[in-house]
């Protein structure tokens, strides 16, 4: 099922653009994105942090 996801950083202000795709998919992306950045990134829907990816 796909729904619109953000990212935030620890201090939850936004890091990423929005993305819309399954959870796995954005699993991955922030995955990804934390690698490159360097920091770690919480996947963020609705109201819920689902994830994390450590850097």
């Amino acid at each position: 099922m796909k729904n619109r996801y953000w990212f935030t950083d620890e201090d939850g202000e936004n890091i990423l653009d929005d993305f819309c795709g399954t959870e796995k998919e954005a699993i991955e992306y922030a995955e990804k994105q934390a690698e490159i950045l360097g920091e770690n990134i919480y996947v963020n829907c609705g109201e819920d942090i689902i994830d994390v990816a450590f850097a």
